[in-house]
Order: C-alpha cells, then sequence, then structure tokens
C-alpha cells in the first residue's frame, strides 16, 4: 500500500509540473483548478493537493465500485424489496442509504485523538492512533434495534454512511446522484434481477467492501 501511495503521489506531482509549464493553455480540469484555489488567502501546497486528488479517487472508484455490487446483490437477494422499489421510485434515495447502512461500501477510517477522551468507558489518550468502524456504528442494536431490517422511516441522521459533523464526505450528493442514476437505469432497463443458483458471491477482503465477484441473473 505503501508503495501504491508513493507512486500515486509521483503521477500527481507530474500532473501539477505540467499545468504549471502550460500556464494559461492548462486543461480546464479540476486538477489545475486546485493550483489556484486559496484557503485563508494561502494557496494550497503540492502536498494538500495530492491528499485531495487521492481521496477523490478513492472515494470516486473504490467506494463507488463497492455500492454498486452492494446495491445489485442486495436487490437479487431480497426479491420482495427490489419489486416494491421497481413500483415505487420515490422511495429510492432512501432505499439506497438504508442499504449502504446495512451493508457498508466503507468499513473504517483512521483517526489520532487530539485530546484525553473517555469513549465507551475506555480511557484514551491525546496522540493515540485509532481505527474508527463505520460498518459497527452503522449496525448498532441500540440505535437501529434489529441492524439487518430494512426500513425507509429510519433517522437519516443516524446513518453515519457519509460520516458526519466536521467529517462529512464533501463528495456525498455526488454519490447520491450516481448510486440513484445507476439503480434508476438498473431497474429500468430489466425486468428482474436475481442471484445465480449454485454460486456463491465472493466478498472484498478487509478494509475492502462489496464483492470482488458477483455472477447475477439479469432478464
Amino acid at each position: 500500500m505503501a508503495a501504491i501511495a508513493t507512486e500515486f503521489d509521483v503521477y500527481i506531482h507530474e500532473l501539477l509540473t505540467v499545468r504549471r509549464a502550460a500556464g494559461e493553455a492548462a486543461p480546464a480540469d479540476l486538477t489545475t483548478r486546485l493550483l489556484t484555489e486559496r484557503i485563508a488567502y494561502r494557496y494550497l501546497t503540492d502536498t494538500q493537493i495530492v491528499s485531495i486528488l487521492r481521496l477523490w479517487t478513492v472515494g470516486e472508484l473504490s467506494t463507488i465500485s463497492a455500492s454498486v455490487s452492494i446495491l445489485a446483490h442486495y436487490l437479487a437477494a431480497h426479491q420482495e424489496i427490489q419489486r416494491d422499489l421497481r413500483a415505487n421510485r420515490a422511495s429510492l434515495p432512501v432505499a439506497i442509504d438504508e442499504i449502504l447502512r446495512i451493508h457498508s461500501p466503507l468499513i473504517s477510517n483512521r483517526r489520532i485523538t487530539t485530546t484525553d477522551v473517555e469513549l465507551g468507558g475506555r480511557e484514551l489518550a491525546a496522540g493515540d492512533r485509532i481505527t474508527l468502524m463505520w460498518t459497527s456504528a452503522n449496525r448498532d442494536e441500540a440505535v437501529f434495534g434489529d441492524p439487518d431490517e430494512f426500513r425507509l422511516d429510519r433517522d437519516p441522521s443516524a446513518n453515519l454512511l457519509y460520516g458526519a459533523g466536521i467529517h462529512v464526505c464533501p463528495g456525498a450528493p455526488m454519490a447520491r446522484l450516481e448510486l440513484l442514476v445507476l439503480m434508476e437505469e438498473l431497474l429500468d432497463r430489466t425486468t428482474g434481477i436475481g442471484l445465480v443458483p449454485g454460486t456463491e458471491p465472493t466478498k472484498a477482503v478487509y478494509p475492502a467492501s462489496g464483492f470482488t465477484w458477483l455472477p447475477l441473473r439479469i432478464s
């Protein structure tokens, strides 16, 4: 993973070098725009730009692809819910978030505590490295009751699919739009989605999520 991160950093630095050399002829894309963005009157550093683009890349490719496999599998495995969503498309936005609460596309994230704190009866010192299990939080029986139960009337603020507070995902509106379009097209262009008898989908290995192999029967 460290080698992949280093390779990615080199690639992005090369893109920044090319854009700076091109000046006004640089491509009019998000990478070029980041070179001119200012935060508190200061330009972003190359390290900050690399970090932003890495986050966008991981979120847009890995998490969305995991979400696609999770949603397709859930429809195939729950025929009654699939029929209900075909008949009532207005429920799709809430249903997508609920399905991805049940089977999270993002398993965990890492943080460093900034002060001494007690969490769940355990003392954490400032500077401790912790792993936050989003999946566990979204399946907390004290909040959701039966975490496997599909319900469209849950409090959306309890769903940590896209984070919360200052750590809420800035790409959440785009992700929700992409997944909504995906589901609408999938349902519009098919009459049925089912599992393939005699086969077993292969789940992705932690820390990834979703499926690495998902045979479906689509009509």
